[in-house]
């Protein structure tokens, strides 16, 4: 049983909920041995993740693996959120935070250090369990903050793919969608600019459209019928057209490792440079034809099918059968649940349709804020970020204002060294879009960053482990993580033994 509020009274510290959470002991050799703390992120936690964690250096350090699902994400609901019943904007303001989830987490790792484990609380016994936070993404960003803000329980944090400069506001809001450019280009010479070409030469037909707009957006493939009724103007229609576009390309930069012919980014690059397609109209019609065909695509559909039906219907709604892709794209699958949403939400990388698409945006909206603008250099249409814009659209969504300074304030993470942070080891695929917000390089002897210039979006902890697909970087990488971890293990460990 979790606390649903941490920080409340002691006296309200009476209402707890179940949290899932995931624990793996076949490697573990007692007391005495390292406890892999794996953190869940903004979705549904479905098993175990990371095999190189749970496989590898479980097996290498004698280690325990505990993985808890993050609140409000998937199963893990304190207050019994579902898309028929959402929380209120009191409760997300208040549960809802990355301080609320960083207890749970510790919650269950003391528990089962010191009541399942048997392991000592005292450092200096040779029953001391030391515990290495893990995560990628915003998950490893909260793993290096459990490092520098609970040292005394957490003793060794890996960070993948952490973007602790974007979330501190230390970074230029245009490097994000450059790098996603640039892993294009990579990808396939000529792509960027194709795509920027294409790209711009649509928008210049739906302003030209004024009015008129949805006529343009059925001839490229969108389904006029499905337009949110907030899109009324041309200006409105090619932004949200284009963003759609965007987060696509930003979903394939993650995940574009191995970089080779095999990836989504190819692909897409592909129908850019064919020439076959002899129009702008045409090019950006065949990309929305391949989204369509995605399996991320009829998720989308099944996830609106099952909105809808809550939305009428006071009972859970059955999980619709897979369907064909239709003929036209659906522009209400990009929407998050709830009133007021947008095709442009509060990440501009892209959120999508679910309940943990309103639970991410949230966190946008509050302490997690991510500008990402789209500059002249990227092969996207200009778009600024600016803070006004995602106030008024977070008032309108969740009748709260960002507040992006509010975590650095509080935690210092803009400068490591004065906060006595240690143990912390950042790792980076150069190819990943979220590299433009990490540590890039050591920032101490104990603050260690190991870059991966083939890698993208935290691949060295990915859902299929070491493999025999990966780059050579990758491979060093992997030996190089586990050097470091074990060196900081044996510098913990009293006797100075090696695991």
């Amino acid at each position: 049983k979790q606390i649903v509020d941490h920080f409340a009274d002691k006296s309200k510290k009476t209402k707890h909920w179940d949290q899932r959470y995931y624990v793996d002991g076949r490697y573990f050799k007692g007391p005495g041995h390292p406890i892999f703390l794996v953190i869940g992120g903004e979705g549904s936690l479905e098993g175990m993740l990371y095999p190189f964690v749970n496989d590898h250096l479980a097996k290498k350090f004698g280690a325990f693996v505990v993985e808890p699902e993050h609140r409000f994400y998937g199963e893990s609901q304190p207050v019994g959120s579902t898309l028929n019943k959402l929380p209120s904007n009191e409760e997300l303001v208040r549960l809802l935070t990355p301080q609320q989830a960083m207890e749970d987490m510790l919650t269950i790792v003391q528990h089962y250090r010191f009541h399942e484990l048997g392991c000592s609380p005292d450092e200096g016994s040779t029953h001391y369990c030391p515990v290495i936070s893990v995560g990628g993404s915003y998950p490893g960003f909260l793993s290096a903050m459990m490092r520098l803000v609970y040292p005394d329980i957490i003793d060794i944090s890996y960070a993948a793919s952490a973007p602790l400069l974007l979330y501190s506001q230390s970074t230029d809001q245009y490097g994000y969608y450059e790098v996603v450019s640039a892993s294009a280009e990579r990808s396939a010479a000529g792509c960027s600019q194709a795509v920027k070409t294409a790209l711009m030469d649509v928008v210049s037909e739906i302003m030209a459209a004024g009015p008129e707009f949805a006529n343009v957006a059925e001839r490229i493939g969108l389904c006029k019928d499905t337009i949110p009724e907030y899109i009324d103007s041309a200006e409105l229609m090619a932004q949200e057209s284009m963003m759609i576009i965007e987060d696509t390309f930003a979903d394939a930069n993650m995940d574009n490792y191995p970089p080779n012919d095999k990836t989504d980014m190819y692909a897409m690059c592909q129908i850019f440079l064919d020439e076959s397609l002899d129009s702008s109209e045409g090019k950006v019609a065949a990309f929305y034809k391949r989204l369509m065909e995605s399996d991320d695509y009829q998720e989308d559909l099944e996830e609106l099918e099952i909105e809808q039906q809550q939305g009428k219907k006071k009972k859970k709604a059955k999980k619709p059968k897979k369907k064909k892709a239709p003929k036209c794209f659906d522009m209400r699958t990009p929407l998050p649940p709830g009133p007021n949403s947008t095709v442009s939400c509060s990440d501009w990388s892209g959120c999508g349709p679910g309940l943990d698409s309103f639970m991410w945006e949230f966190q946008e909206c509050s302490l997690l804020t991510v500008q990402t603008g789209l500059s002249d250099k990227s092969m996207f249409p200009p778009r600024q970020f600016t803070l006004d814009w995602l106030d008024g659209h977070c008032q309108a969504k969740f009748g709260a204002s960002p507040q992006p300074r509010a975590l650095v304030e509080e935690w210092k993470f803009d400068d490591l060294v004065s906060q006595n942070a240690s143990k912390t080891l950042f790792t980076n695929g150069l190819n990943d879009m979220w590299s433009y917000g990490s540590h890039l390089q050591n920032v101490s002897d104990t603050i260690i960053a190991l870059n991966f210039p083939n890698g993208a979006h935290h691949s060295d902890i990915n859902h299929i482990g070491p493999n025999d697909e990966d780059t050579d970087d990758l491979r060093e990488g992997y030996i190089q993580i586990t050097n470091i971890l074990n060196q900081w293990l044996e510098e913990i460990r009293i006797d100075g033994t090696s695991y």
